[in-house]
This record gives C-alpha cells, sequence and structure tokens, in this order.
C-alpha cells in the first residue's frame, strides 16, 4: 500500500546535489507517510547510482523514474501527472532538486493533510504573515496567495485536481506555453497556470497558505552561485511570467495587481539599478528595450525613459559612472562575512528591501547567524513588501529604540548607502556598516 504523499523531484545531470540532499535529509524523510520518486533526465546513469546506493542502505521510499533527455521540465512534469492520476495517493508535492524540505515544515504539512485542502502553500519565498490564511474560493486563493507558486516546492496539490485535467501535450504547451522565444520548449511557469486552471474546474475549492512561522526549505550548498536563469532574465521573468497570469481565465480578477506584487518580480528584479547592470552584464539594450517595453508598466516602477536611457547611453558612460559599483556588488558576500565578524553577538537590522536587502535577508536565513536578525528597515514602507524571506519589514524610526543594541546592515548600493547613512546618523543609530562601497 502506498503512502498519502508522492514527493517528486525533476532532475538533469546534478547527481551531486541529489546526493547532497539525500544525504543531509532522507534519515528524516523516511518518518512521514510519502514516498520520493526522482524523474531524472540525465545524460548519463551518475544520478540513478547515487539513489540506488541510498535506497540500499535506507528504508526511506525511495524511487528512480527514467525519463528521456529530450524532454524539456514542462513536458516532464505533464507525464509526472499523467502517471500520480493512476495512483492512490492523495497528495503530490513536486520539490526542486536542489532543495529540502525541513522537519518543522513536514510536521506542519502532515498536520493538515487530513483537513480536505486542495492546495497547501509554503511561504517559501517573498511575504509571509505569521498566521495562516484559508480561501474558499479560487479567485480570493489567486489574489493572496499565488505570488510566489512559480515556485515548484511551494504548493501540495491534492491528486483529485489532476481528474480535472487534460493531458494532451499539444494542448497544454499551446495553453500554457504559448511562443516561446527561446526555443528550447519551456513555458518556466507552467505550474502556476496548471495549478490555478484546474482549481476553476471545482465545485468547492479549499485551500490554506501556510504561517511563515518556521524555516522551511534548505537549499543544497552546491547551488552556490548558481544563478536561476540569470541569461533568460528578460524572456523568462519580464515575458514569460506576465503572459502566464494574463492568459489565465477571465474569472480571476486583478491580474495586473497580482503580477506587481509577485514574488517573482519584486523587489528589485528590473529597478533601474539592476538594469544597470545587466547593461553592463550584456544583458540589457535598445534591442531587449524595444521588445520587452511593453511589459515594463507591470515589471518595475523606474519610468519608461529612465528605462530607455539605461538600454541605449553607451556603455563606456555607465562603466564611467557605475563600473565600480559594478565591481564591489560582486564582493558583498565577503563584505557580509566582514561585518557579521566585527558585530559580534548583536542584533542585527537589515536596512533595505530591495536587491541587495533580499539576497543578505536569505543568506541570513540559512545560515547560523538568522537568530540575531530581528529586522528589515525601509526609509518608507508605503511602496515595500511587508516581509522579506520572512522577515518583517519595519520603517526605521519603528526601530529606534535599538539605536544602542543593534547593528545596521546597510544592504543597498553605495549611492542609496550615503543617503541610508544620514538617516541613521538621523535617528542616532550607533553601529552601522554599508555592505557596498564604505
Amino acid at each position: 500500500m502506498c503512502h498519502k504523499v508522492l514527493m517528486v523531484v525533476p532532475t538533469c545531470n546534478r547527481p551531486g546535489m541529489v546526493k547532497e540532499v539525500l544525504t543531509y535529509e532522507g534519515d528524516y524523510y523516511k518518518r512521514y507517510p510519502m514516498d520520493l520518486c526522482y524523474c531524472d533526465s540525465s545524460a548519463d546513469d551518475r544520478t540513478k547510482k547515487v539513489i540506488e546506493e541510498y535506497r540500499d542502505r535506507s528504508s526511506l521510499n525511495l524511487y528512480y523514474k527514467r525519463m528521456s533527455e529530450e524532454l524539456c521540465l514542462d513536458y516532464k512534469l505533464v507525464e509526472i501527472l499523467k502517471e500520480v492520476e493512476t495512483t492512490s495517493y492523495e497528495y503530490l508535492w513536486l520539490v526542486n532538486d536542489s532543495v529540502s524540505i525541513q522537519k518543522e515544515a513536514l510536521d506542519i504539512v502532515f498536520s493538515f493533510l487530513e483537513d480536505g485542502y486542495d492546495l497547501i502553500r509554503l511561504p517559501l519565498a517573498g511575504d509571509g504573515e505569521q498566521s495562516d490564511r484559508i480561501c474558499t474560493s479560487p479567485n480570493e486563493w489567486f489574489c493572496r496567495c499565488s505570488q510566489g507558486m512559480a515556485h515548484m516546492a511551494s504548493t501540495v496539490m491534492c491528486t483529485s485536481l489532476l481528474k480535472k485535467a487534460s493531458h494532451d501535450w499539444d494542448y497544454l504547451s499551446k495553453r500554457y506555453i504559448g511562443g516561446n522565444e527561446l526555443g528550447d520548449g519551456h513555458g518556466y511557469f507552467f505550474m502556476v497556470a496548471f495549478f490555478l486552471e484546474q482549481i476553476l474546474k471545482l465545485d468547492e475549492f479549499k485551500g490554506i497558505f501556510i504561517g511563515n512561522r518556521v524555516k522551511w526549505r534548505r537549499d543544497s550548498p552546491l547551488k552556490k552561485d548558481q544563478v536561476y536563469w540569470k541569461d533568460y532574465v528578460f524572456p523568462a521573468w519580464a515575458k514569460s511570467y506576465v503572459d502566464t497570469i494574463l492568459r489565465l481565465p477571465a474569472k480571476y480578477s486583478r491580474k495586473k495587481e497580482v503580477i506587481r506584487h509577485s514574488d517573482n518580480l519584486s523587489p528589485g528584479r528590473f529597478s533601474a539599478s539592476m538594469l544597470i547592470r545587466y547593461r553592463l552584464d550584456g544583458l540589457y539594450s535598445f534591442r531587449e528595450f524595444l521588445r520587452y517595453r511593453r511589459y515594463f508598466p507591470l515589471i518595475t516602477n523606474t519610468s519608461a525613459p529612465k528605462c530607455m536611457a539605461i538600454s541605449c547611453v553607451p556603455v563606456f558612460i555607465l562603466k564611467a559612472l557605475y563600473g565600480k559599483n559594478h565591481v564591489e556588488e560582486g564582493m558583498w558576500e565577503t563584505r557580509l562575512r566582514d561585518i557579521l565578524k566585527k558585530t559580534g553577538s548583536k542584533k542585527l537590522i537589515i536596512y533595505g528591501a530591495g536587491l541587495y536587502g533580499e539576497r543578505v535577508a536569505k543568506k541570513l536565513r540559512d545560515s547560523e547567524e538568522g537568530d540575531r536578525v530581528m529586522a528589515v528597515a525601509v526609509t518608507d514602507r508605503s511602496n515595500s513588501v511587508l516581509r522579506l524571506e520572512g522577515i518583517k519589514v519595519y520603517e526605521i524610526q519603528e526601530l529606534s529604540e535599538y539605536r544602542e543594541r543593534a547593528a545596521v546592515i546597510i544592504a543597498a548600493l553605495p549611492d542609496a548607502a550615503c543617503s541610508i547613512r544620514k538617516v541613521l546618523k538621523k535617528h542616532r543609530f550607533k553601529s552601522y556598516y554599508a555592505l557596498l562601497g564604505y
């Protein structure tokens, strides 16, 4: 008799990550009523050998399924959905091959499995309140809980939803993927569209967004320095994600609002400073501006004239103005380690909810220093997220009582850091360090 939950991990040519996750998590995975299946499309059998070696010395219900090397991720997911429909599993949980779900998260998820939820969402990234959100309509779920569902590990799906679905690849690829200008067959956000389409077919719906109260995930250290879709930032995030949401059925209202508040786009993915960085990295030019400019009102607060200027100003001018900052950006992790040593055991406030605030928050959250972080600070919270990597965001004056006891990490580009120093000095903070610049 199979278990209640099937956790499925699509993987391709990453045996090291598979081994690291199994070694770290396998001993407690087996304590839960779930089976674990790796669906592998690697070019060789190294991943298979890793799984077989672990299975031989463990009581974990671990399975290996070989899939064609020619299948893109989305086609693999369709094949997985087709197979799961014919089993007696009650829930399907898709997880990235570099991610392991922490014990505390498993405890909480399995405590909800008897309550008849169609979707159980974990706050693996971005905003998340302490208390749970229970939604009883698909549109409510769309507006309140769908912004980060592109992350595969974040949603557990009741397999009864699969009985509502078509598994015809031609239909699904046309419906969810459309014209992919990269020509690699990926839809990128196939699963978020799939979830949201299926729940519309239910007579009754109930979903839960679990409160952000424990550390949910662990990323393999082997993933360090790997940037997801780095070279595809515009076709994947500016176009495919936006198109996926806009093409959902009309029953879903407030699509543009959901896009603007998406965990996948904020904070900072298409800010002016990031556009400059993409330009210096050769990822952004006037050609990209013309191709994607119709998406810019939904993905950035930077004005269209400024976006255009960044795209066409000669690179040597940008290098002269921002080149030093660009070099310093690559040193932020080294600088962070130095700051942590200098601050000793003090509590930490991260000042900045943009790109570097997000990076520092995530880095510290996943380290032994995570307990030291007490808050994220911004100058004005009206245009900011409420939480960053699970850490509550405050305006800096709300934290003034900690001016003597906490150290502030200024997580911003050098020019912004200069302004932030003035704000901290005004509020009489005693200990603060810039991540970039001095």
